[in-house]
């Protein structure tokens, strides 16, 4: 029997930022930021109980763009961009697994941005390894996309909703839809029931030519078997993710 325990997840945000123009309207005498056409708004509503900021009559909200600009129009617009990866899993403890067994996990992070043209969310971690007295040994990951293979030594994730090896994970979900967010599972994480890991790879992205704006939440899916030479012991991987934004 061997048993299998990530210690969790860990983040790690690299922005790069070039060339982003937060000013709308200036001359030599001055700079208008932000500028507003409606009745107007408040960006400090509160109470002892809660904190809004709100607008009325705004005349246009939304992403405007072409291929030569990209204007975001309302009056609860930011002036300055971000970008902002959020863990909101700390652990998967994937259990015990025999090599008649195929033992899974998931995680979910986020990632929400402002007015950049895009991001990628790589993994930077090692696969699950334990090290004990009598030696060590590493997973074997699936350097290739493929499928579950029961009694092969493997180590994989996807970022699918899957239905094999057993009903797992969850397709990225911008919110509140694709209307208002465009973060995708990357080229050979994004197959349902197939799986693979290789340590520095892009793991989700926005889509080539598409803004990065909004919120989009992912899910992890893992999966590891084992070999009947695969050495028993408590297994372990902490997940460093890296967002890296791209102007």
């Amino acid at each position: 029997m061997k048993r299998l325990r990530f210690l969790g997840l860990t983040s790690l945000l690299i922005v790069f930022m070039n060339g982003a123009a937060l000013a709308q309207y200036s001359s030599n005498n001055y700079r208008a930021n932000e500028v507003f056409f409606g009745n107007g708004g408040d960006n400090n509503q509160s109470s002892a109980n809660y904190n809004a900021s709100v607008s009325s009559g705004a005349l246009g909200v939304g992403r405007y763009s072409s291929a030569n600009y990209q204007a975001f129009s309302g009056f609860l617009t930011p002036n300055e961009p971000f970008l902002e990866l959020g863990i909101d899993t700390s652990s998967v403890d994937m259990g015990t697994v025999d090599p008649a067994t195929t033992i899974t996990g998931q995680a979910d992070f986020h990632v929400r941005a402002y007015v950049d043209i895009g991001y990628t969310v790589q993994t930077l971690s090692q696969p699950p390894s334990y090290t004990s007295g009598t030696g060590s040994h590493t997973l074997t990951t699936m350097s290739s996309l493929g499928s579950s293979a029961v009694g092969t030594e493997q180590f994989g994730i996807n970022l699918k909703h899957n239905t094999s090896p057993v009903t797992f994970g969850n397709d990225p979900a911008p919110q509140p839809n694709g209307t208002f967010a465009t973060g995708i599972a990357a080229p050979g994480y994004d197959t349902a029931n197939q799986f693979k890991y290789n340590v520095g790879d892009t793991i989700a992205k926005t889509p080539s030519g598409s803004s990065g704006w909004g919120l989009t939440n992912y899910t992890i899916a893992y999966i590891a078997n084992a070999s009947i030479i695969t050495p028993a012991g408590s297994y372990n991987m902490v997940q460093d993710l890296v967002a890296v934004a791209t102007y």
